[in-house]
């Protein structure tokens, strides 16, 4: 598996520039992971994480994975299991809507305030 390719790297930066407050890249323009965190719930933070993967036919193909960080009481508290099921979820709108639509609809869903 190689460093995220440029489509996800510009997305990225885009994002952080476009949700300054929220969307932190832990590496810069090359990082390979997003965090997105909600100023109104500290402690409240998903990440992304992505990859992009090449097999033996040279099929490229970008890999993002959704991991949250919650506080404890936040789990006990999630009787729907939304925060368990998040990555998958997350899987299911990247195919419904495509990468970038995918990232900012995250942003937008997990913040109470959108940073234009």
């Amino acid at each position: 598996e190689l460093p995220a390719g440029s489509v996800l790297q510009r997305s990225g930066d885009e994002l952080s520039e476009k949700y300054p407050d929220t969307v932190h890249l832990s590496e810069g323009a090359s990082s390979h992971c997003m965090g997105i965190r909600s100023a109104s719930r500290p402690g409240f933070e998903l990440l992304i994480i992505w990859k992009i993967k090449i097999d033996e036919e040279g099929k490229v193909s970008p890999k993002l994975d959704l991991l949250t960080k919650v506080p404890r009481r936040a789990l006990e508290l999630d009787k729907n299991r939304v925060i368990e099921t998040a990555p998958l979820s997350f899987r299911t709108l990247l195919g419904v809507l495509g990468i970038e639509a995918a990232l900012e609809s995250l942003i937008k869903l997990f913040c109470t305030e959108e940073n234009n």
